[in-house]
């Protein structure tokens, strides 16, 4: 039987998101975000995943877990806003951005020092010749940072990552649908290098869940691949569900699976989930073959129209 030792990531994205324009959305929203890190905090979560660019959701963290036992606090993933896309004509003014992005997000979440600091642009990897990544280094150095990394979106991103010294973590997309880290032997590559790997998009933002006759007009090459989904769910007794999140769980090298969460109730769901047995082999290996062929414009959000 495999071990589980994935831990529940929780992806704050939605926390953090343009409020209400009444005081009164306003407050619950705040309320509501609150109890959810509450809640995250006393089951044990291990990760919460978060980014200036989410909104308030630093701040948020910062504020609930000021008072946190340090034994009891959930480490927190944040990430380097894209420093490529400004075209920034110094390197003096570049190091000035990464340096006061990183300050700033200490200040926001009021810690001594980011647990994880991945690039949000994986083009900030090898942009003027790795110069972004030896600036986090310095401020690893200087124990602002404990573990770099980067967020990526395809293969290439990972081959590029994978020839670096000196980076520890990487977060993929990965799910039943998209297996591309898996048949190109990225994943078995990441795990022997002892990589933290975080993966999102377990549920293809949402994809994987949805009812065929609910598929938007741009993604209608999506139903077959989804009756397919439902069918086999119907034929194991294994709701869709599970069978997407326990499939990412149990994949070998996985150290933690990002899912955002809105409610108390979908973060308990997930805990509940985390607790379940792994699928049996053959179930594994049925799920593996069967959708090893779905076009990237499916499997790629950014591909949708």
């Amino acid at each position: 039987m495999m071990m589980n030792r994935a831990s529940l990531v929780l992806g704050t994205a939605q926390l953090g998101g343009n409020y209400g324009i009444a005081n009164v959305a306003l407050n619950r929203s705040v309320q509501q975000s609150n109890e959810l890190l509450q809640y995250a905090l006393s089951s044990g979560i291990g990760y919460l995943d978060t980014a200036p660019g989410y909104g308030d959701s630093e701040s948020m963290i910062g504020d609930c877990l000021e008072g946190a036992e340090p034994r009891s606090r959930p480490q927190i993933v944040t990430k380097l806003p894209s420093v490529q896309r400004l075209g920034l004509h110094t390197e003096e003014a570049r190091r000035r951005l990464v340096t006061s992005s990183v300050r700033s997000s200490l200040n926001r979440l009021k810690c001594a020092a980011l647990d994880v600091c991945l690039l949000h642009d994986p083009l900030d990897m090898s942009y003027q010749d790795g110069e972004i990544l030896r600036m986090l280094q310095e401020l690893k150095q200087q124990q602002l940072i404990r573990r770099i990394g980067v967020s990526v979106y395809d293969a290439e991103d990972t081959q590029l990552f994978l020839s670096m010294e000196g980076l520890d973590s990487i977060q993929i997309p990965l799910n039943v649908w998209d297996q591309r880290w898996i048949a190109n032997g990225m994943l078995e590559r990441l795990a022997r290098k002892g990589t933290e790997l975080f993966v999102r998009s377990v549920y293809l933002q949402g994809l994987l869940l949805m009812a065929p006759e609910q598929l938007p007009a741009g993604l209608k090459q999506a139903e077959q691949p989804l009756l397919e989904l439902i069918s086999f769910s119907k034929e194991t007794g294994i709701p869709v569900k599970e069978l997407c999140f326990l499939y990412v769980r149990d994949l070998p090298g996985v150290s933690g699976i990002v899912i955002g969460c809105e409610t108390v109730e979908q973060v308990r769901e997930n805990l509940r989930m985390m607790a379940l047995p792994p699928l049996s082999r053959a179930v594994r290996q049925k799920l593996g073959e069967s959708f090893t062929d779905i076009p990237a414009e499916i499997i790629d959000p950014r591909r949708w129209n």
